[in-house]
């Protein structure tokens, strides 16, 4: 294999013309909040994550476009929003006619300048865009993301730590993957964008076992102390989740009534062990990169696709308009800019800003030609101390207002059937959302059929306490603010719609 991969980069170096040295070692996380120690927090045990910080610029406040897996990863692979890929659901994509045929995705812009890009894992979605999106990659044939055989689990468990014996896990799968491609790569001396992705700590919480041994007890863990629903929140913006799980349906989960607070405590700690899982794998392709010596020329750039809930405001997992919903840990190391070694920043940022500036970080020209909704965040590895943007954009689809209602069928269903979509929009010290309905037939929202308005104010908000803000919605005490914020929601997203019209090709 190894001669065949070899063989595969030489004739790639000499066919295409290499405009940049700098490599890019992408990872992206399902389901990952920012509960690792580069965020302050020291209930998880993250230390391989927590060393790559102290050598990277740590975003504080940086958030997806949509906080469910296959939109917001359309949207940060081609660094545009839900409403310009028109992917809010797990049946759309933005390869489809009429919208982005010919828009040109992260890594196929690596590999249209000469980088051989490859990856293994959940990048893309599963299936959105179709094949993992054959434009994008260099050996898509290879590209594996499967889920084997699990021993010893019953269907449909929402955790099951797994002996390494018998079992294979498909994470580890896709790290040897990475491992040997980075090898291959360093051997060839051609630059790479190589991406992997880390199923863990989605849902089912199946990993090895062992991970389980740093938390012995679920007596020690802290559940959140918030568990009900913010006061004065519209119905419309909770959403139930976990109770398709056999081993939950039993307990009387619902708006009003959370989860008892032991069972909380458990599935805090088997999600703290899933992370920890993922940690170790991360650690493994870290050490590879720095034994091949290749640490020095190469960004490594890690976030998750949305943000988790463990129980905060009642909710659980992703799906939400909420801070953690939608805040995401973004962590990028690039040895060569010297000023972002170490560093942190809070100011505002997206995950459709990832985009433009891996591409300027390796040296690459602008992708000015694709119209991307992303801005590079290269002047904050310059001064981590600066701004880039105002605010942060996020938004989510409802297919029905009635808060107990499960599965949320948005995710199913065409997109001309969606009942509402509510935009949300975080200042520097606000998050000010509006539910809305939603013209199918034009795909776009209709903002005076307004059903629901939030603002949350997160003054002195350091976000370290993932407990403390968004419990009392204050949109009725403060009409002069909801009119203000309303105009700017309005006009921030009814651009991107107008935009969109004119991207599509």
């Amino acid at each position: 294999m190894g001669v065949v991969f070899l063989a595969f980069f030489v004739l790639a170096a000499s066919a295409m013309s290499v405009e940049a040295s700098k490599n890019v070692l992408y990872f992206v996380i399902d389901d990952l909040r920012p509960g690792l120690g580069a965020y302050d927090q020291q209930n998880i045990l993250t230390p391989n994550i927590d060393k790559l910080a102290e050598e990277s610029l740590v975003f504080e406040r940086a958030y997806c476009q949509q906080a469910v897996c296959g939109p917001s990863r359309n949207s940060f692979m081609t660094g545009r929003r839900p409403d310009t890929t028109k992917a809010w659901n797990f049946k759309d994509h933005f390869r489809e006619p009429n919208i982005g045929l010919n828009w040109t995705s992260m890594p196929q812009y690596f590999k249209n300048h000469g980088y051989f890009t490859s990856g293994a894992g959940k990048l893309y979605h599963p299936g959105l865009p179709p094949n993992n999106d054959p434009p994008s990659w260099s050996d898509l044939d290879k590209f594996p993301y499967v889920f084997p055989p699990v021993r010893g689990c019953p269907n449909r468990t929402t955790w099951c730590p797994l002996p390494r014996k018998n079992n294979t896990f498909c994470d580890v799968n896709s790290t040897d993957v990475i491992v040997a491609r980075l090898r291959h790569a360093a051997e060839a001396k051609i630059p790479f964008f190589l991406g992997l992705g880390i199923h863990k700590p989605h849902l089912p919480w199946r990993y090895p076992k062992d991970f389980l041994n740093a938390y012995p007890s679920a007596d020690q863990i802290v559940p959140a102390i918030h568990r009900l629903v913010p006061e004065g929140m519209p119905p419309v913006a909770f959403h139930l989740t976990l109770n398709k799980n056999e081993d939950l349906a039993k307990y009387d989960y619902n708006i009003t009534h959370p989860f008892p607070v032991d069972l909380q405590r458990e599935m805090r700690r088997q999600y703290y062990a899933a992370t920890s899982y993922m940690d170790s794998l991360v650690g493994r392709l870290l050490d590879e990169l720095d034994r091949l010596g290749l640490k020095n020329d190469t960004v490594v750039a890690f976030h998750s696709d949305h943000g988790y809930q463990l129980g905060e405001h009642n909710e659980w997992c992703k799906s939400t308009n909420f801070e953690l919903g939608t805040r995401v840990p973004l962590i990028v190391r690039a040895p060569w800019m010297s000023e972002s070694t170490g560093r942190r920043t809070s100011a505002l940022v997206e995950l459709v800003d990832v985009y433009p500036t891996l591409v300027e970080l390796a040296g690459l020209p602008p992708a000015s030609g694709e119209n991307l909704d992303g801005v590079s965040l290269a002047p904050l590895f310059r001064n981590p101390n600066g701004t880039v943007k105002d605010v942060a954009l996020s938004q989510y689809p409802r297919c029905n207002p009635n808060p107990d209602a499960f599965p949320n069928k948005c995710l199913s269903i065409n997109r001309t059937r969606f009942d509402f979509m509510g935009y949300s929009m975080r200042t520097d010290r606000y998050r000010y959302t509006e539910w809305v309905r939603w013209n199918g037939t034009e795909l776009r929202p209709e903002w005076s059929e307004n059903i629901g308005v939030e603002l949350y104010d997160h003054q002195g908000d350091t976000e370290n306490d993932f407990d403390a803000y968004e419990n009392v919605n204050i949109a009725e005490s403060q009409p002069d603010l909801v009119k203000e914020f309303s105009s700017k929601l309005h006009e921030l997203f009814s651009s991107t719609t107008s935009q969109k019209r004119s991207r599509r090709g």
